[in-house]
């Protein structure tokens, strides 16, 4: 059985921002590298399902979900912002989804407290999230976008807005923590550096098409 993510001569982006893309991605991470405007983002929102492909198609556990409603999809995302709302505690945060689809306050309030003693940030459960460090709340964002238990996970350059040093030090934690429970994840970054500390599975955009970059 062909498990994981394929994407089938998938070409999405805008005007002159095109890419081609054509991958199998099974458990574990894999990078996307390029620079800023080559149509990375796009290539994410058209996999979570915001934006329509141009034409191809994608295929999650050998069913095609191309025209297949975001809320659907089961798969999750974490932005370059962590994007938490700011008037719920971490807790209440990681909670959302499981809420929202009808889990019991209880057994969200277990899962949601589970997820953050994963994520590194046990004992934060009650804190407002404008206490959180940039690198605490994307963590919290991790364990939010993991709660639904999405089958496939999309970064979006989630460190880009701190320091090189930990930018390079979380990402590495993630992907040691993805890599943990055998989830399919893409992460797109523009730092070189950032995604060799992740995975050996890089791809560059280079002339509209995705290559594999060799160590």
């Amino acid at each position: 059985m062909n498990q994981g993510l394929e994407l089938r001569d998938l070409r999405v982006g805008y005007a002159s921002t095109l890419i081609t893309v054509n991958m199998h991605l099974h458990d574990g991470i894999t990078v996307i590298l390029g620079p800023s405007g080559c149509g990375k983002s796009t290539l994410l929102s058209t996999i979570l399902g915001s934006v329509p492909a141009l034409s191809g198609s994608l295929v999650l556990n050998e069913e095609d979900i191309t025209k297949t409603p975001i809320h659907e999809r089961r798969i999750g995302m974490v932005f370059q912002d962590p994007l938490l709302f700011s008037h719920l505690t971490v807790i209440q945060n990681v909670m959302y989804g499981l809420r929202r689809a009808g889990m019991s306050k209880v057994l969200a309030t277990q899962k949601a407290s589970e997820l953050l003693e994963w994520v590194g940030l046990p004992g934060f459960q009650t804190r407002s999230v404008q206490e959180l460090s940039g690198g605490q709340a994307q963590r919290v964002a991790l364990a939010r976008a993991l709660a639904p238990e999405p089958a496939v996970l999309l970064l979006d350059e989630p460190y880009s807005a701190l320091d090189a040093q930990l930018r390079t030090r979380l990402a590495t934690e993630v992907a040691e923590l993805l890599r943990s429970r055998n989830i399919v994840a893409i992460h797109v970054t523009h730092d070189e550096s950032e995604a060799r500390s992740i995975t050996s599975e890089i791809f560059r955009v280079d002339q509209a098409l995705l290559a594999p970059v060799t160590r």
